[in-house]
């Protein structure tokens, strides 16, 4: 009863359901105790509590032990360099789903909006040199894109090749044949042209900031999984541990130990 009275003060709650449960199990296996030294009881889910009895020394020792549940831990470095090269991975390795689902559903929408940013630009692109050959009858093949900004900037050919003649930039003069030849129908078309050209270059400009967006997701994701890795790993940690409770009847000595794996 000593030993009963001893474990009782062992657990918080109800201490009569302990010592009902003990009991039970100590009846269940009187006989295979009577032929055996040890007994192992699963008393609750993820542990195990042993009777041990030292007939020459009339002791018992009674002790729970917690198992490590059964997963690895994480590698940090792995967590880190699966996010960088793409986000969401590295989370997913954590065991964190739902972080993965929301950096990969950024990087997603990232490379979506550099997609949908391309799309846009060469539909603008492409209007606003149909608009040019619409006013200056232009053979629209064959021009880079040097010669669409400067018929932006001259009502003809004839004034932009005065001008370098006048700056002595004779290298960029254009042959005055058919094929280079431009002549606007009037300033107000060339003028709204040259707007829409420079509007469409800023357009474009804007899939800078999407890649920028695009590559800090991935360093967050990076450092955010290698956090989650190693929040993972100290989880284990802290659910491996083995509580000792030894009994000595003869003398009524009552020992205890916590003991925790690394």
């Amino acid at each position: 009863m000593k030993m009963f009275k001893c474990l009782g003060s062992m657990y918080p709650g109800n201490k009569r359901k302990y010592f009902l449960a003990l009991l039970a199990v100590l009846s269940y296996h009187s006989m295979l105790w009577a032929q055996s030294e040890s007994i192992n009881i699963p008393f609750t889910a993820g542990t195990n509590y042993r009777l041990n009895h030292a007939w020459s020394e009339e002791e018992m020792f009674i002790s729970t032990e917690k198992a490590e549940p059964g997963y690895e831990k994480k590698s940090p470095s792995k967590a880190f360099f699966y996010s960088l090269i793409l986000p969401g991975t590295g989370e997913a390795y954590a065991g964190e789903d739902l972080q993965s689902k929301i950096f990969l559903g950024l990087e997603i929408m990232g490379w979506s909006l550099v997609v949908a940013n391309i799309i846009n630009v060469d539909l603008r692109e492409s209007d606003y040199k149909n608009y040019a050959v619409q006013h200056t009858q232009i053979n629209r093949n064959g021009k880079n894109d040097q010669y669409w900004i400067d018929i932006g900037k001259y009502d003809t050919i004839y004034e932009f090749n005065d001008q370098r003649r006048r700056e002595r930039d004779v290298s960029v003069i254009y042959d005055e044949i058919p094929f280079y030849a431009w002549t606007w129908d009037r300033k107000d078309s060339r003028l709204l042209y040259d707007s829409w050209r420079i509007e469409t270059r800023e357009v474009e400009q804007d899939r800078l900031y999407f890649f920028a967006a695009i590559a800090l997701n991935h360093l967050v994701s990076a450092v955010n999984a290698l956090r989650l890795a190693n929040a993972y790993n100290r989880r284990i940690e802290e659910l491996s541990l083995k509580f000792n409770f030894d009994y000595n009847p003869r003398i009524g000595q009552v020992s205890l130990s916590l003991q925790k794996y690394f």
